[in-house]
């Protein structure tokens, strides 16, 4: 069995509540936070094309972590979520990166929302090039239609600025070459 099979899919209004009740069990508490999202919870947040996700990839800024995490156990039983609805498995991979580029997402009294630049966002599809029922392939389909990438070399510029080169391997090409077909560009 999955770890998220019985995460409720939470769709756009359904993250920005639970990100405002998080603000205000952080004021009532005297607490500044700041958060970074990724994945599947931008492409909901910020594109129209995903209608849900099913967790929030996150990374936290410093924070007093044992009352956070009173705030996000309460934040799971108001919203009915199971224990994967926080995903910080995206640590793992953010240690490749050459640079981070953050810009702000939304900023509440006592929360900040921050997110990586869309460039980068299709630098970590592309090293996730994952199979599916993950939505890598579709999310960075969007992504380079977003920002106008034509061409193979267009994409390797853009994930060197972020990621080495060398982290490109056999999936990664597979899943380049067909991201290419499937835009209507020969990427070989």
């Amino acid at each position: 069995m999955n770890l998220f099979d019985n995460v409720g899919v939470l769709d756009r209004e359904k993250l920005l509540e639970i990100f405002r009740f998080i603000n205000v069990q952080l004021m009532e508490n005297k607490m500044q936070l700041e958060l970074t999202i990724y994945g599947g919870s931008i492409m909901t947040l910020v594109y129209d094309h995903r209608p849900a996700t099913k967790d929030i990839d996150c990374v936290f800024g410093e924070t007093n972590m044992r009352l956070f995490e009173n705030i996000l156990d309460l934040t799971r039983s108001t919203f009915n979520l199971s224990d994967g609805w926080i995903n910080e498995e995206v640590k793992e991979p953010l240690k490749a990166l050459i640079k981070e580029e953050k810009e702000m997402f939304k900023v509440y009294s006592n929360l900040t929302i921050l997110r990586p630049k869309p460039e980068q966002l299709l630098a970590m599809k592309l090293l996730a090039a994952r199979p599916e029922p993950a939505k890598d392939f579709v999310d960075a389909h969007l992504l380079c239609k977003d920002l106008s990438i034509t061409t193979k070399k267009d994409l390797l510029t853009i994930f060197s600025s972020y990621l080495p080169l060398s982290l490109i391997g056999e999936r990664q090409n597979l899943f380049i070459k067909y991201l290419g077909k499937d835009l209507g560009y020969d990427w070989e």
